[in-house]
This record gives structure tokens, sequence and C-alpha cells, in this order.
């Protein structure tokens, strides 16, 4: 039976990340949490006790806020940086009564302040990754843009959990933020770690797996940099759809739960010199680890230290911008230059061991030795190798493969400058920052690889020491070893990985699904080696056209091979069909006959590869279900809706207004127009819920006839 968040079983299948993994040092002061802090690289741990805390940046205090936390605001003695942020520390209100999980839902007399907006919940995530889930009418508030006129425990314990109004923890377990490192745009970046996203809670159910729901857009952790940890509205709403669309397309992907903003006038977002509404998006995954988490572990000789240089920074007590930058790495380099030239430098593979020992047993690989450990590794490829493939089948442009980006479970992550491709390019940019085409459609399956190929070398001293200690790894393992132990455990274990032949299998699983997703798109069961062939001549027409896409894959759907191989009196179907290719794909560039002529061409060549004997019987036994059975299908893998950057910026915009407008038109705060303010947020939820409903069920005839 479905419980409220609250309620929600912490996972036992696998222990709790933090009840397993090592801790950051980091004191347990209000500001530690928000300061930006760049740890030793020989520091084992993975992640760090953060509570969101979902405020402006840099904090600032109001004379009325300081007289009612008992200092003169024209002389606050004693009231520093931790006092003023310790107004959010959930200690101040009473607890309700401890649940089953072992967790309080806590909250403080500044968080209760806090006015959190739903404006949007996935009831597909619900229902397909947290089914354990109660949540209340929220779904039909949300679907309905009106407001609740009664009380409703489970609604307003996902809408106070979700918007960090309340916080739940235990005396050993809470929110947290993970470090890890990468390379951006094929450099190593150093550390980078959750700037913005708290993740609050772990549970499992029988039909929904192991999950973890994490919050992003809430505010500042040490992995902030220069930014406040806050999200823009846009972009929250961007990923929230970009998510659920994403997953509804069978593209492996984290799931988005629930989207909140704020009044404008309390917390607004400043990005480009304009003001914004915020946003929390709680997204969802079994797991958020990504390679950049083993790279900060095992980070490259040259990115071993700290020395990374942080712009910009400024603080809410005046003081100068380093005080918000705590350099704990600074002098490690330094350090381990110090004595013996052959005095170990083992970093962290401590905690390397026990953060891949963790996602082993998540991903259900718990044997020992080394083919165990090969056969994580290989899943790990498939699973990445897997999701690109279908990345290309759908056009589908990530804009940022960074190896901070690229998770163990091959899911689709952090929806930043991705877009759906509308007319096919290879050369298509979607980043508008990628100046040199890094992350183009064409080579989106290479830079996956890129990001493997950088896990294998931050793993290559574990395997390097399996093989070379028949298999075991114990805790302890790097105990009394040098410099150079740890350099052969890394030669060795690079060389057996390469003898695995592991990056051809990666290409052998990307091509394979690529291919079998193409003919499944055009409504081929049967397989020929000409398939290739075929598939990038209608992809060179629809480039060399500028047809629509997704468009045209839809349209096609309803070409009748058998028709079409007629020489009787159906002569007219192969151009007549052609127009309309042309004239329901079309992008504006009008109906000429050479381009009538060279799609006539095409569509011959695939009437008699769809309509041959053998396929025909692979899709039915009898003649009369093929052509039924086959449109079905071919439906089935072609979307009617798309979630086109047109949509999403259209969506954006209109949503913003409906919320900013009676702030902007309102001349003080007592001339605020509440009813304005309600409509505008109703009217929000309703656009928001309804691109959701077709993103979410996108292969659904949505007023389509073509009969």
């Amino acid at each position: 039976m479905p419980v409220p968040i609250d309620s929600l079983p912490l996972p036992t299948t696998i222990l709790p990340l933090q009840h397993v993994l090592p801790r950051l040092p980091l004191p347990k002061t209000p500001s530690a949490q928000r300061r930006s802090t760049i740890f030793k690289s020989s520091t084992d741990g993975i992640w760090a006790p953060v509570t969101p805390l979902w405020a402006p940046w840099p904090i600032r205090l109001s004379p009325e806020e300081a007289v009612a936390m008992g200092y003169d605001p024209a002389n606050p003695e004693g009231l520093g940086v931790d006092e003023i942020l310790g107004r959010w520390d959930p200690v101040d209100s009473s607890p309700v009564e401890s649940k089953a999980n072992g967790l309080i839902m806590k909250s403080s007399r500044r968080r209760l302040e806090m006015e959190p907006i739903i404006l949007a919940v996935s009831s597909r995530a619900l229902q397909e990754v947290l089914p354990a889930l109660d949540p209340g009418d929220i779904l039909s508030i949300t679907r309905s843009g009106t407001f609740p006129d009664s009380p409703n425990a489970a609604r307003d314990s996902i809408i106070n959990i979700l918007s960090t109004r309340k916080v739940l923890s235990s005396a050993t377990y809470g929110p947290w933020s993970t470090r890890y490192a990468g390379h951006q745009f094929g450099a190593w970046a150093g550390q980078l770690g959750d700037g913005r996203a708290v993740s609050v809670l772990e549970t499992e159910s029988k039909q929904g797996g192991r999950q973890e729901i994490q919050l992003k857009g809430a505010g500042r952790t040490p992995f902030s940099r220069t930014d406040d940890g806050l999200a823009p509205l846009k972009g929250g709403l961007k990923e929230f759809l970009g998510s659920e669309a994403t997953a509804a397309l069978g593209i492996p992907t984290t799931r988005a739960l629930a989207l909140h903003t704020h009044p404008l006038s309390t917390l607004p977002v400043f990005r480009n010199s304009s003001l914004s509404p915020a946003s929390i998006l709680a997204r969802v995954s079994p797991s958020f680890i990504r390679i950049g988490h083993f790279e900060a572990l095992n980070p490259p000789e040259g990115g071993r230290g700290g020395r990374q240089v942080f712009l910009g920074l400024g603080t809410g007590s005046g003081g100068e911008g380093e005080e918000w930058v705590d350099n704990q790495a600074e002098k490690e380099e330094d350090e381990a230059q110090e004595g013996d030239p052959k005095e170990r430098v083992i970093g962290n593979l401590e905690g390397l061991r026990d953060l891949a020992l963790y996602m082993k047993a998540l991903m259900g690989f718990s044997d020992s030795g080394l083919e165990s450990w090969k056969s994580w590794i290989f899943k790990i490829i498939e699973l990445n190798a897997k999701m690109v493939a279908k990345w290309q089948v759908y056009g589908y442009m990530n804009g940022v493969i960074n190896t901070d980006n690229v998770t163990l479970l091959g899911l689709t992550i952090d929806y930043g400058p991705f877009a759906y491709m509308e007319v096919f390019d290879e050369g298509h940019i979607c980043n508008e920052d990628d100046t040199s085409g890094m992350y183009a459609y064409r080579h989106q399956p290479s830079r996956i690889l890129f990001a493997l190929q950088k896990f294998a070398i931050s793993i290559a001293p574990l395997v390097g020491y399996l093989h070379l200690n028949d298999g075991a790894l114990p805790q302890g393992y790097t105990k009394g070893s040098s410099k150079e132990d740890v350099k052969e455990w890394a030669t060795k274990g690079e060389e057996v990985m390469k003898g695995w032949n592991w990056e051809e299998e990666y290409w052998s699983v990307e091509k394979g699904q690529e291919l079998d997703g193409w003919r499944a798109r055009l409504g081929l069961k049967t397989v020929q080696e000409s398939d290739q062939k075929r598939i990038k001549g209608l992809l060179s027409l629809l480039h060399d056209h500028r047809l629509d896409f997704h468009s045209s894959l839809r349209t096609l759907a309803y070409f009748d091979p058998i028709k079409a191989s007629s020489d009787s009196e159906e002569g007219d179907y192969l151009p007549d069909f052609a127009r309309r290719l042309l004239q329901e794909a079309g992008r504006g560039k009008g109906t000429h006959e050479d381009k009538i002529k060279e799609l006539e061409k095409w569509l011959a060549e695939y009437a008699t590869r769809a309509g041959t004997a053998q396929e025909r019987a692979a899709w039915s036994s009898s003649s009369s279900d093929f052509l039924p059975t086959r449109l079905a299908s071919f439906l089935s893998f072609n979307p009617s809706f798309v979630l086109r950057p047109s949509i999403l910026s259209s969506l954006g915009e209109k949503v913003e207004v409906l919320l900013t407008a009676p702030y902007k038109d309102a001349t003080s705060k007592d001339d605020l127009d509440n009813e304005k303010v309600e409509r505008g947020i109703g009217e929000a939820r309703r656009e928001i819920c309804n691109v959701l409903e077709r993103a979410s069920d996108p292969f659904r005839d949505w007023n389509e006839d073509k009969s």
C-alpha cells in the first residue's frame, strides 16, 4: 500500500550510500556546507552532509530579521555568518513522531516561512519508479490548476520534502551531496561535484527497485564554486519535461518526479542581468554515480592536488571572496614531494575500492574475483552503448558529454543544452558553447567511448591488483605500498583490460543497437546486409531536402509496400506518396520534381525490401494482418509528439510570464493582486501538464488522420 514520502522505507538490499561509503572531512558548522571546498585528492570521502538551502545567495539579513534574532541592526555584535545561516538548520521546530524508517521530518522557523508552489508531478514516474509513494491529491491539483480546500497529509508531505520546507533525517542519515571530477570538452577540469543538487532520500520497492531522490536547484553546497546553487525556472522546466519525454521514447534516463517554484518577490534567481523565478526539480534514479566520481578518487597524474581558482566569489557579510573558498588541497602536491621520492602516494585508492564495490553490488555483481569485475565493467560498457545508440536513432542531442555527465548505469542525465534534432544533420550542434563541434550528433558515440576510456583508466589500479593477486581486493590492500606499486597495478590493469577488447565490444553493441533501432523505426522485422545503406540513403534525403526528421518517419508508417510494388492501376502511388512526404514533412522549401524523383526512387527500393515474402511472414502468418500489424508497430516507434526546442522555449516564456506578471505589475507589496497570482499559478500548471501529457505518451495518435 502506498505511503507518504516521509514514510518510504530506506533500502535494505543494498544499504544507503552514506552507510557504506566514506564521508568527506567537512566541519559541522552551517557555513561549511556553503563554502566552496576543494578537497585533497588523497581524501577517500565521496559524500558530505548538506542540508538544502533554497534561498538567495549571498544570504541577506534584513534589520527586522536581525531584531527577531535578538540583535541590534545598528550594532550586531556577535552576529556572524554561522548565526545567520543557522536559522535554516532544521532543529528549531518540534519534530513529528519518528516513522518506521527511523527518519524524522524537521524544519525551522525560517524554513516554514517559505512559500513553495508545486507546478507539476509526473504520474508516469510515480507509477514506474516510485509506485510505493502516495502523492495524495497532488496530481489532480496540478492537472486542474486548482488549489486545495482541505488538508491532505500525503500531499503536504511531498510538497514539504521536495521543496526543502522540511527535511528528513535521523542521527545516522540525512541529505547529502557528492564530490566528483571530470574531463570537460576533452580537458581535465579538476574537482566538480553536486554544485546545486542535494539528495534527500533513498528507498526501494518490489516494483520500482532501488531509487534515490535528488533535488536540483536546492541551493549552495561545498561544490558550488562561484554559483548560487539555484536553478532558474526555465532550466528546471526543461529538465522536468526533457527527462519524461526521453523516458517515454524508451531512452534510458534519470526520471523527473516533481517541479516546484517560489514567488519571485522572495526568491529571485539572477541570470544574464535579469530576474527569473527559482525552481527545484525532484529527479529520481537508482544511482547518480558518474564516471567523474571515480576520476575524483584517482585523478590523472597532473590533476592531483587542488590548485583551482574561483573568481567572483562574494559573501553575505561583506568579507572577501576567498573566505568562501576552503582549499584543503592547496599544499597537497608540495607535501607529496617531501621525504623519500619512493614514499607511497596512494591517494584514495581505498575510497576507489569502496565506491567500485558499492556500485558492483548495486548493479547485481556481488561476487568477488576478476571475472566478476570484468562482467561488471562490460555491463557498464553495454548500458552506455545502448543509451547512445538510442540517442542516435531518435535524434537526441546531449550537447555536453563530459565525463561528469556520463553515469555508470547508462542513463541520460543533466538536461542542459539538450535538444531533439528536427532536421537530420550529422554535424548538428545543439550547444552554442561547443564551437568546435566536439559534441555534434555524429560524435556522440565516440564521446561516450572517451568517457568510458577515462573510467577504465581510473579503475586500472584495481583491475591490476586483482590480476596480480588472484582476484583478491581486501580492505587495506594499499597498506605498505609505494608509488611504484601503484604504477605497476595501473599499468597491468590497462594491459588486462586492453586484452579484453572492450572497445571493440562497445562499438559492436552500439552499432548493432543503432541498426536495430533504425529497422524498428522503418518497420522492418527481418535483417538484410543492405539495410545500413538503405537507412543512410533515407537520412541523406531527409537532410538534403530539409524534411522534418520525425514527421517523415511517422508519415512513412502509412506507406503500403504491396500497393507500391504493383505495376497496374496503382502506378501513381509512389510519386503521390513522395508528394505526401514533402507536404507533411516539408519545412517551407516547396515541392519540386527533382525531390519527388529522388524520394520516389528510394521508396521503390524500400517497397521491395519491406514487401518481400520473408518480411511479410515475419509480421504475420495471415496476409490480411500484415499491414495493420506492421502499422501498429511502426507507429509505436515513431512519435507523433516530439518535445521540440520551440515547444520548450514557448512554454518557458509563457509560464514565466504567468508566474511573474502579478509581481511586476504591483507597485508595492500591498498592491499585489493575490487573485491574479493564483490565476497565473493555475494556468501555468495547466500549460505544463498539457505538454507533459503529450511528452509522456508520444506515440499516441494526437488528432492524427492518415487513413
